[in-house]
């Protein structure tokens, strides 16, 4: 289906399948950076909700304290300050019962349950100062509550049942078990990041708030020893138990707290109040829990509240610390899922705009392609080959310059590079088809002037024989048989030509005087000919016809190139392996250059083409020099002109005869030939 599809269409859908992965990809990054800052916000809004809860445990150990106080004065101590503190927590349960109902707690279970267990512990505030109000009072039973294992831990029992709430002390116990409760709850802030500074914040706070709440439970339990002057049953180990565990917290808050956490404590530790509270919980230590124990349980009282008062300021400033941090945590998440985002969709909308500039680019040039090797094809190259068939004069190397410009390296350009070289071939290929076609034509038009030149001239000696006597008529005869016997050569160097082998053969071996002998007759004017001396030899039959026809067009060619007065001279010698032909004439001669490029020619004999149109002996030469094997050379002549060198390899001898040297004998007498001014290198006379 795609296969005949535009270009266009097929790039773009190339292009849609990486762009939608990106996409895909932009968004999966997108909403991973949006839910973490979801996650940053919900955990920065269970920071500042775990804030409210400082004050509102705050109050509610300050109301435990009083209450235990005005228990154990036997209520006759003025209730003012527990009812006060009563109208403060009553506020601040209010404001937490508010900001835990505008809390998102979606996927979160175990906050959920420890939220809506901690909201129905403070539901039983009212049975709770009921029984500390008007609930029997047993003066040999301690009124601080007792502390349980899961309390010191923090651990939460949703199904624990406290039973009913009748009296001072258990309601001190049920205000301690919804302090725990509530203090549990932040342990539930950090879980949501993770982030190391979170929860290190978390982790001081939580620590504070545990070993300030142990402190309050020293306050109230020492208040009533201090009141009672004497330790009741239990509360000595009470109140090793909580100091103990509150020096545990204490560490704790300092193995999380920041430098500065821990100087805040330290200062907030110190002082008169701080010297005189841990001058009289020694002594009280020191008592043993045995005997009287001297002092001031109302000062013992301030001094407490001013060191759990202190302690809550630094509460507060670790609920900011943790509210900042995850603020910042917050804000940094915003900032990444911002900057993703826009990193993402400036690299989805360059990446679009690249592809759709890269598609257009290759899209234009591909058109461009197109249009320009259409004009090639269809117009310039039609009309180069027309005017080449039509004979116009064509400038091939500009109309084979390059038609396509190559912009660019890239594929594109390298295909049209190859048009290129495919137009440029084309048009050389036309142009050597127009020439070859010119040269054979000016080839047929040379044999056709050479033949004509002598059927002219037998019709001459023809008209001549009707009135002649016989002596002069065998004379005409024998020139007619020498003009028959060039014609004959004439037609076979068109066989040669068209690169067939001519039917006149010998069979059998021939003698190379007799080769030499026949070579002579086919030329013009044998009469110029003289054989210096041949050294017998047998030349193979098949090939003696070619030795005849190549010894006669080099004959030819000595001829035309020396004045009538000169003789070519011929000789032949024995090699140890070949024999070798030598013509030589006292003709113009040819230049080094000259002679260069013809044994150049002569060795490896070129395709017929227009320049060859004039030497036709010569190719005629190379072609059966070619065909057996031979070697010929033109050197310059001791005497001036050219000497052609003819070296028949020991293929083309059969057996050299052991007969004299043969006089060579005269040819008959030819008419004489022009006189020649001046040699064309190569040139053969038509």
């Amino acid at each position: 289906m795609l296969r005949n599809a535009p270009l266009r269409s097929k790039l773009i859908l190339t292009l849609v399948g990486p762009l939608l992965a990106l996409m895909v990809l932009a968004a999966v990054v997108i909403r991973s950076s949006l839910v973490e800052s979801d996650k940053a916000a919900q955990v920065s809004q269970r920071a500042g909700f775990a804030a409210k809860l400082a004050p509102l445990i705050h109050g509610l150990q300050a109301e435990r304290s009083l209450s235990s106080s005005y228990v154990a004065s036997g209520r006759k101590a003025p209730p003012d300050q527990l009812d006060n503190e009563r109208r403060v927590v009553d506020r601040v349960v209010a404001a937490y019962r508010g900001a835990a109902s505008r809390l998102h707690l979606k996927g979160d279970q175990e906050l959920q349950v420890r939220i809506g267990y901690g909201l129905r512990e403070l539901e039983k505030l009212p049975v709770q100062r009921r029984a500390v109000d008007t609930g029997p009072i047993d003066r040999n039973v301690a009124v601080e509550p007792e502390i349980e294992e899961d309390e010191v831990e923090g651990e939460l029992n949703v199904g624990e049942n406290h039973g009913p709430i009748d009296d001072p002390p258990e309601a001190f116990e049920q205000y301690t078990d919804t302090i725990n409760d509530l203090l549990d709850i932040n342990t539930e802030i950090a879980p949501g990041s993770n982030d190391p500074r979170l929860i290190q914040a978390v982790r001081a706070s939580i620590a504070l708030a545990r070993a300030k709440e142990f402190a309050d439970h020293q306050r109230g339990l020492l208040a009533d020893v201090f009141a009672r002057h004497a330790f009741a049953p239990g509360q000595y180990g009470k109140l090793t138990s909580l100091a103990a565990v509150e020096v545990i917290y204490v560490a704790q808050f300092e193995s999380a707290a920041t430098p500065r956490q821990i100087d805040l404590y330290r200062k907030a530790t110190q002082g008169p109040d701080a010297n005189l509270i841990q001058h009289m919980r020694d002594e009280a230590v020191e008592s043993g829990g045995q005997g009287r124990v001297e002092g001031d349980a109302a000062a013992w009282f301030k001094s407490s509240s001013v060191q759990l008062d202190r302690l809550r300021g630094l509460e507060q400033e670790l609920s900011g610390d943790v509210i900042a941090t995850s603020a910042s945590i917050k804000a940094s998440a915003d900032r990444r899922a911002l900057l993703y985002t826009l990193l993402l969709v400036a690299a989805l909308a360059i990446s679009i705009a690249l592809s759709l500039g890269m598609a257009r680019s290759l899209i234009r040039r591909i058109g461009r392609l197109k249009d320009d090797a259409h004009d090639v094809a269809e117009r310039q190259l039609p009309e180069v080959v027309t005017r080449l068939r039509e004979g116009e004069p064509v400038d091939v190397d500009a109309e084979s310059a390059t038609p396509i410009e190559a912009h660019a390296r890239d594929e594109l350009g390298q295909l049209g590079e190859a048009f290129n070289f495919v137009h440029r071939v084309a048009v050389q290929l036309a142009g050597r088809e127009a020439a070859l076609r010119r040269s054979v034509g000016d080839m047929f038009l040379n044999l056709a002037r050479r033949s004509q030149s002598m059927v002219e001239r037998q019709l001459e000696l023809i008209n001549d024989l009707g009135g002649r006597d016989i002596g002069d008529a065998m004379v005409e005869v024998s020139e007619l048989d020498h003009l028959a016997g060039r014609m004959r050569r004439n037609a076979e160097n068109l066989i040669v030509l068209s690169g067939a082998e001519p039917a006149r053969r010998w069979r059998g071996p021939v003698r190379i005087d007799d080769v030499v002998l026949a070579a002579i007759d086919e030329v013009r004017e044998h009469g110029r000919v003289s054989i210096m001396s041949i050294q017998p030899i047998l030349v193979a039959g098949p090939a003696s016809s070619d030795v005849v026809r190549l010894l006669a067009e080099l004959l030819e060619n000595a001829l035309t190139f020396s004045a009538p007065e000169t003789q070519a001279l011929i000789t032949g010698q024995i090699l140890p392996t070949s024999y070798l032909l030598e013509i030589e004439d006292a003709g113009i001669g040819m230049s080094d250059e000259q002679l260069a490029e013809v044994n150049q020619r002569l060795s490896e004999p070129p395709d017929v083409d227009l320049a060859h149109a004039k030497m036709l002996g010569f190719f005629v030469i190379g072609q059966l020099a070619a065909r057996h094997g031979v070697k010929v050379q033109l050197r310059r002549s001791r005497y001036g002109g050219v000497a052609a060198l003819v070296l028949l390899p020991a293929a083309l001898i059969v057996q050299p005869e052991p007969v004299p040297e043969a006089p060579g004998r005269q040819p008959v007498p030819a008419p004489q030939p022009r006189t020649v001014v001046q040699r064309t290198w190569g040139s053969d006379v038509r």
